[in-house]
Formats: structure tokens, sequence, C-alpha cells
């Protein structure tokens, strides 16, 4: 379906300079849409039965990257992250054919991260050696769970077997910074099923651990089981233990929980995601893909199909952002000038998430206000409920959230949200 919207004309952003420059360069993120089976708690922007599309999609996001980088004037890249969907679904050729062009538009840092997400089932080691010779150099594996139950709950088409295998193939491959992602408040899971699966991927060490509750979106086909009493509800108590036993035994065994969700050895922290938690600039190409740029919030629109009509569409580069959202939309929608205050709210709920919270001298210098002049009575309100705690003395003081904070986060960030 075309999803049509009416381009209004942009107002003015009132968002600070780092939100504005992108003369520190910016994060790049890619959507790949595709999958082979979409699985039933899933509610991103992701398809099956149209991977005979992945070779026209590859041209159309090639054009939006060419587009972007003109307009943008070749900018540095710190970051790469591959998302979906399944970037493993693309073969080494295009894989390499994509950050070869990307490396030819974009001033890719030497030192930059570039990470693709993996499903177990699509790794092999001639896949994952095409991968890194085309230059990346970390790779995030949708594990899920180290139990085959859970998998099948889950509508994951791997084993535990599989996995552990794939995660083999990948460091065969020479990729020496892994994630994998685990989910926890599943349906029947309970708390000595959560404790195997963190045990199981203790032992399999890998240098970066993503840990998610199961959170069930009303269309997906989970929500409407549980709807239909199908397969038994979420018990938010059991996922709280199951979250503060996991962080227990990650901190034993020499992982950091420097983000509510995810735990990483020393040095192995993901540098994409913390330009989203540090709420710098960032641009995503691709259907339903998000950006932060310029002092502009904006996203493209989800469908693949009208996605590669409009962007293969484009004339030539706009000159500036601003006229190529004004002027030239492609498929960008949803443009939202970036007002202070909203940027604010949102540097602070990012920064909360991460274990080094927000330091006032840092926000100070971003915003040209103390922490407390705008957000005084939240912040001891939020003390007083025991969820944000305040270290070292003011000017100089950092708020973090407390343990109980991370449980009850959105308790937290919503006092800190405007009427």
């Amino acid at each position: 379906m075309d999803e049509q919207q009416e381009i209004e004309p942009l107002g003015p952003t009132t968002a600070s300079e780092t939100g504005r420059s992108l003369s520190n360069g910016i994060a790049l993120y890619l959507h790949i849409p595709f999958c082979e089976t979409k699985c039933p708690y899933c509610d991103f922007n992701t398809y099956a039965g149209i991977n005979h599309l992945i070779p026209s999609y590859i041209e159309a996001l090639s054009n939006e990257l060419r587009t972007w980088a003109s307009t943008l004037r070749h900018p540095r890249v710190n970051s790469v992250f591959l998302g979906g969907g399944t970037p493993s679904m693309l073969s080494p050729k295009q894989m390499n054919d994509l950050f070869t062009l990307i490396r030819a538009e974009f001033a890719v840092q030497k030192d930059a991260e570039i990470s693709a997400e993996v499903n177990p089932d699509d790794v092999t080691l001639e896949r994952m050696t095409g991968f890194v010779e085309a230059g990346l150099n970390r790779i995030s594996i949708g594990v899920q769970s180290f139990d085959d139950t859970e998998l099948q709950l889950l509508g994951r088409r791997h084993s535990v077997a599989q996995a552990l295998k794939a995660f083999e193939a990948v460091q065969r491959a020479g990729i020496t910074n892994v994630s994998m992602d685990l989910m926890y408040g599943l349906p029947h899971q309970s708390l000595e099923s959560w404790k195997r699966n963190i045990e199981g991927i203790i032992t399999a060490a890998p240098q970066h651990i993503s840990a998610y509750a199961l959170t069930l979106e009303p269309d997906t086909p989970m929500a409407q089981q549980v709807s239909k009493h199908i397969i038994p509800d979420q018990d938010p108590d059991l996922a709280a233990d199951m979250y503060e036993w996991a962080t227990g035994a990650l901190a034993k065994a020499g992982y950091r929980n420097y983000e509510i969700s995810n735990w990483a050895q020393p040095g192995r922290e993901s540098k994409h995601n913390i330009t989203y938690w540090h709420n710098l600039p960032y641009l995503g190409v691709g259907p339903g893909a998000h950006s932060f740029l310029g002092g502009y919030r904006f996203a493209n629109g989800k469908s693949p199909v009208t996605y590669m009509a409009k962007v293969n569409a484009w004339g030539e580069p706009p000159p500036d952002l601003e006229t190529l959202l004004r002027e030239n939309p492609g498929y960008v929608q949803d443009i939202e000038p970036m007002d202070a205050q909203t940027e604010m709210a949102d540097s602070l709920i990012m920064g909360l998430r991460l274990a080094e919270g927000v330091r006032n001298r840092d926000f100070c210098a971003r915003y040209g206000v103390n922490l407390h002049e705008v957000y005084g009575d939240a912040i001891k309100e939020t003390i007083s409920l025991g969820l944000l705690k305040s270290n070292g003395m003011w000017p100089e003081a950092t708020i973090q959230l407390t343990e109980r904070g991370k449980l009850l986060a959105n308790e937290a960030f919503v006092r800190f949200l405007g009427d």
C-alpha cells in the first residue's frame, strides 16, 4: 500500500548545537526488512515471503545512501549497524557491494564499529568470512533462548545446537566482538529455566549480551494467543526476579550492566547504541528507519515496495538537509523539528538508561542550563521514590537510576516528560 503524507513546511529547529552539528560524525543504520518467517511476538517492520525483492531492494538502498551522502557532504561515520529483519540473508557479494559504496560515499572512520544482526540458521563459515571481508567487525546473534522448547514457542527456526554452531562459525571467521540476544518473561518460562539460559550464555562467553523482557504488542499472533488463553499471560513479578538474578550472575562472570538491558565485557560496549543513548546524530536508511539529524527527527515510510519506488524516483541530490526534507522528501515522513525541551527530555531519559547516568556538567555544556533548573522537582520526587540517586556535590553531581529504578524505569522517566 502506498503511504502518502502531506509534507508540511518545516518549522525552525531549536535543537542544541550538538543536536544540529555533524562535525563529530554520525551513526549510520541500515534496515534490512526481510525474514524467512515472521516470529509470533515480532512487531518490527519486517516481512516474510518477499525475498525475491532483495536485489532490487539493495539497489534502492544504495540510491538512498548516495543521496544522503551527497546532501550531507559525505559526513564522518563513527559506526554502522545493519538491523532488521535479517541482515544475514544478504549474500557476501551484496554485503561487500553495500560497504564498498558506504566507504566511497561516507568518511567511515578506521576504528568504526561495523555490526550486523544474524540469525543462527543463516550462519555459515563461508558467509561470515565474506562478511568480514566486506568490513564487518561485530556480529549480534539472535539466540533468544538456550532452551529448545522456548525457541519453538518463540517461533524461532534454529535450535540451541545450531546457535552454538553459528557462534563457532562467527569466531572462526575472525570476529572477536560478538553479542548474543536473550529474551525473558516468556509464557511458561520459569525462573529455573531462565537461570539455565544465563548459565548457558555465560558458558558460551560472548563479549556482549542483550537481555530483553518480552513485550507483547496487541496485533502480534502471540498477544492474540494470550488474549484467547491459549498460552498464559506474563508475570511481571517473575520477570523482575529474572532480571535481578541475571544481573547478579552476569556481574560475577565479568559482565558490566552498562545499560538497563545490556551487559558487556570491559571495552565491548555497543558504540553504535551508545550514540542513541547519548542522543547524538544518526541517520537511518531503509523502510521504517528513523533519524535524528541536523536538529530534525524523521522516519521513512514502512512499505518496502513503496520505498523502492519512491527512492528510485529521486532526482539530483538536494543541496542541504532542509531542502531534502521540505521539497524532495522521497519516502521521508513524520518530520519533526526538534525543540529544546523535547531534546533535553530525550537526552535525560536515554542517558539515565546508562549505568553512568547523566552528569550535570555535561548537560549544562550541551544545553546551557543546570539539571536542577529544568528538572529539580522531578529529580527530588524520583529520589524520594527510590528510583533515582544523586552522586557527588552539585554542580558536579551525576544522577543515576537505582537498582529499583532499573526495574521501574518507566515510572522514573514519566516524571521528566512535559504535560
